[in-house]
């Protein structure tokens, strides 16, 4: 923003004008002293701000009514501090915020004081920042200037960027202003580079790939294939960090890492996507026997778990690995003790030998930003700090909390300056998108909500076959909806209705309670969910799928490709949900904790291709991360997972 000739001016006679406040109450204090020639004997005038203001009131001298009130009225002296924080990839914040101790002036206060203090430097706009409050913007280039001009001013304090941040986002910056990438690290790569990996990917791979995900290959290649993708969940992480492995396949072997459940997964989709590579180039492990190490010819992808890493640490710690993709990399998370799990140490240290490296997660950090620190130090060494406490000591708000024995523990679960860690991740090694940031690129998508009515008699009915223990009770109607001595509770059951699209994988719907009468509290969530069965049945016997294999005509002319997933948690949801289903003779496939990982694979894959299967039944807590049910258009959601992270898994 350029300032014009006549802001300019303002600003220096608003400048000269505080100069010539400040030497005249200078000049008056002088004189002042020298007409007072007790001034020499008297103690140090405080000032007003910092003296209480007491006031003596003194009764009647009458012996009835002598009494002496003392009020005081004690005052805080005021005070605040300016936090300086980076908001942009070019400008930075000034934010006033209270100091502990003192008054807070007010916010306009705050930032009236600061327009004068900083009149020559002119903000380019004023924000609302990530806490709701007001902020003065100001252009990075003007940082030296500002801080400055704070530190000169001995009545407020100032909240530095931490001098690691400042420089690396600094040295981002001329990319931002320029409008193209300028490589600033030795493993960076230019864009003519990048263009060239591109153009040699398979002709089936570069096709598959929207653009924003195009966009998340081209990201991770101009960092040198050192990158977090952060997508939101079904939004095609798994095909770009294929992209990317394949431009660097030429350098070496791949070792991929994820959870158990998703080997399978990972090596169909290598297969698929990779032509150049045959079954017998990918080799998944198991167990000992499958240590790679025993093979005669070693593989060009590995794929294997984070318990199995953990087993096999020195065999793989000893080879040479061109690139790793670590998926679910949320796994990696932070703890406050000195020593990490073997599993975290496992991935760090066969990390920190390899060139490139891919992480994959949808909820980077679950619960608090002290959980994130291992992932992007992988990627970027020192970017976050020396070690994860110096990482804590600047972007976590650290309270010191007292055991129950004494002890005193340190506090890591908030963060601070989190806008600012948010601006440093994606201008370093993290991308993310979310669904309402690509909407124009995804298929349509259609919610709908149907009320259903819970029962006094499924409550009952839940509460007995829990307490039996035999499997879920058939259902039990009423000739009414409104029961007479029913407790009524709605439910929501959103049905998500989706159109095909390959690239999108696990898209939801929720079934979820909107409150109710006090009643249904009295159950557990088990006995709950197991309540919903009767209501869930009633909606499931008029839908269209349903309705076809009851021989009922259906005017849609795609009635055959309708394919519903149905989500649930306790094993007696589930099975009354199987039983439903095996009376309408509908085809299905169930995956719960019990099915075994081959099966699993088996199931998902009978379910995408076979015709018969209409239904896939699955355990939100087994079956809810890393599978492909890309096929399906309806998803419904008859419990919902405790865990909020788990539910934006699935």
């Amino acid at each position: 923003m350029e300032i014009t000739e006549e802001q300019r001016k303002r600003a220096e006679a608003n400048r000269l004008a505080a100069l010539a406040k400040r030497k005249a109450l200078s000049e008056s204090s002088n004189l002042q002293q020298q007409h007072n020639p007790w001034s020499l004997f008297k103690c140090r005038k405080l000032s007003p701000d910092l003296t209480p203001n007491v006031t003596h009131c003194i009764s009647d001298p009458r012996p009835e009514l002598s009494r002496v009130n003392l009020i005081i009225n004690t005052q805080l002296p005021t005070r605040f501090r300016v936090r300086l924080e980076i908001c942009s990839p070019d400008s930075f914040s000034a934010t006033p915020v209270a100091v502990q101790g003192f008054a807070f002036p007010g916010q306009e206060e705050c930032l009236r004081r600061l327009s004068d203090i900083l009149a020559y430097v002119m903000p380019s706009h004023y924000t609302q920042n990530h806490g709701g409050g007001k902020a003065c913007v100001y252009k990075l280039s003007d940082y030296n200037a500002v801080l400055k001009c704070l530190r000169s001013n001995k009545g407020i304090d100032t909240e530095e960027i931490p001098w690691g941040t400042l420089n690396v986002v600094e040295r981002l910056s001329h990319s931002f202003i320029s409008g193209k990438w300028i490589p600033c690290r030795p493993e960076h790569l230019s864009d003519d580079k990048v263009d060239e990996l591109i153009g040699k990917l398979p002709k089936n791979l570069l096709d598959a790939l929207l653009p924003f995900q195009l966009d998340g290959v081209r990201f991770g290649l101009q960092r040198g294939g050192r990158c977090l993708i952060a997508d939101e969940m079904g939004l095609g992480k798994t095909l770009q960090a294929v992209a990317i492995a394949c431009c660097f396949m030429s350098e070496g072997s791949i070792l991929v890492v994820c959870p158990a459940i998703l080997r399978y997964t990972w090596a169909e989709e290598l297969e698929r996507w990779l032509p150049f590579c045959l079954p017998a180039d990918i080799h998944i492990v198991f167990g000992h026997e499958n240590n790679p190490a025993n093979l005669k010819r070693w593989p060009r992808v590995v794929v294997i778990s984070y318990t199995m890493l953990r087993r096999l640490h020195k065999s793989m710690l000893d080879r040479e690995w061109a690139l790793l993709i670590v998926d679910e990399s949320h796994h990696v998370r932070c703890t406050k003790k000195a020593s990490e799990p073997r599993e975290i140490k496992a991935v760090l240290d066969i990390a920190a030998k390899v060139k490139r490296i891919v992480l994959l997660s949808g909820t980077p950090s679950l619960s608090r930003p002290y959980d994130i620190f291992h992932q992007i130090d992988m990627l970027w060494p020192g970017l976050l700090g020396k070690d994860k406490y110096d990482f804590a000591k600047t972007y976590c708000d650290v309270k010191y909390i007292q055991g129950s024995q004494g002890k005193t523990f340190q506090d890591f679960s908030k963060g601070t300056r989190l806008e600012e860690l948010n601006m440093l991740l994606k201008q370093t090694v993290m991308i993310r998108r979310l669904k309402e940031h690509v909407l124009v690129q995804l298929p349509p998508k259609r919610r709908q909500i149907i009320r259903v009515v819970l029962k006094k008699s499924d409550m009952i009915s839940a509460k007995a076959a829990v307490k039996v223990g035999k499997g879920v009770t058939k259902y039990v109607s009423s000739e009414h909806l409104d029961e007479p001595n029913g407790s009524c509770v709605f439910l929501h059951l959103l049905c998500f209705c989706i159109n095909y699209c390959a690239s999108m994988q696990g898209v939801t719907s929720v079934l979820k309670d909107s409150g109710g009468c006090c009643r249904s509290r009295q159950l557990s969530v088990q006995e709950l969910g197991i309540a919903k069965l009767a209501g869930f049945r009633e909606w499931l016997s008029i839908h269209p799928l349903t309705a076809e294999s009851d021989g009922v005509a259906n005017l849609d002319s795609d009635s055959s490709s309708h394919k519903m997933l149905i989500f649930a948690h306790h094993h007696k949801v589930l099975d009354g949900v199987q039983e439903f289903i095996c009376e309408k003779g509908i085809g299905f496939v169930r995956i719960d904790g019990n099915t075994l990982a081959t099966d699993r694979q088996s199931a998902v894959r009978s379910f995408q291709l076979s015709t018969e299967v209409k239904i896939a039944i699955i355990g939100i807590t087994a079956g809810g991360v890393g599978l492909d049910f890309s096929s399906a258009k309806h998803v419904v959601f008859l419990e919902l997972p405790q865990s909020p992270s788990l539910m934006l898994q699935v």
